[in-house]
């Protein structure tokens, strides 16, 4: 994802990123960008300093909240101090400008290398580091046996209900788009409806929640998605307490 105010400068990174083969999607400005990462869920952003609005590094800090992608500041500011700040508000690296594009894509590209490193492949897979098994309330959810436990007894879900209570469980608070998730569960980037994904979580709502007509752990985003609710976790007794950090 590229924010960028400037029409000219953000026309030049976008066809420079295309021409390598990566897919691009661009914001104006600080709310649409925020908006967006919701809604396409980057691998990467590109993050000019001096946008309308809100600062740069402002969007950066509240972009943290949503995305977990490496951020490449775009700024003509030159000093040491601001460099600082926007590392510090969240950035993974700083360019200024005038700027080499083909500098700018190796900049990418080695980002996005690390963070593939990072995350043993993915680094939008938070279960690829993941504790086996999780208790949320009432709720247990072990990974390796794909076994699903409401107060101690076991809830039958297909094969899709499972991977989707798992994809959101790992990343509580996370707001998740319809489109994201169909991609990612269903493994189709074809996406022109949202009830193959409502019904299923209507029907896992029914096997999971207390009161599926007032869920607490699967929550609306209205107009985007779903999130899981960041309420009490812990850790299977007895699991090899290494791995909570992943959490």
């Amino acid at each position: 994802m590229v924010v960028e105010d400037d029409y000219e400068i953000r026309d030049v990174i976008r066809l420079y990123l295309e021409k390598n083969n990566y897919r691009v999607v661009c914001a104006e400005d600080g709310e649409n960008a925020l908006s967006l990462a919701v809604a396409e869920q980057p691998d990467l952003i590109i993050l000019d300093v001096l946008l309308p609005g809100r600062s740069g590094f402002e969007v950066c800090s509240e972009m943290r909240n949503i995305s977990g992608a490496p951020i490449l500041f775009l700024s003509c500011k030159k000093d040491e101090a601001d460099k600082i700040k926007g590392l510090d508000a969240g950035g993974d690296d700083y360019i200024t400008k005038p700027f080499s594009p083909n500098e700018l894509v190796a900049r990418v590209r080695a980002n996005l290398r690390r963070s593939h490193l990072a995350g043993n492949g993915a680094a939008e897979s938070p279960e690829q580091s993941k504790p086996s098994q999780l208790h949320i309330g009432s709720l247990h959810i072990d990974s390796l046996s794909r076994v699903v436990k409401v107060n101690g007894q076991e809830v039958t879900l297909s094969r899709k209900e499972f991977d989707l209570l798992s994809f959101l469980a790992y990343r509580p608070e996370q707001t998740i788009s319809h489109e994201y998730l169909f991609r990612k569960i269903w493994e189709q980037e074809c996406f022109n409806d949202t009830r193959t994904i409502i019904v299923h979580v209507s029907n896992l709502r029914k096997k999971i929640e207390p009161d599926p007509s007032a869920p607490q752990y699967i929550i609306n985003v209205h107009g985007v998605g779903y999130k899981f609710a960041k309420v009490a976790r812990e850790l299977q007794p007895g699991h090899d307490a290494r791995h909570g950090s992943a959490l």
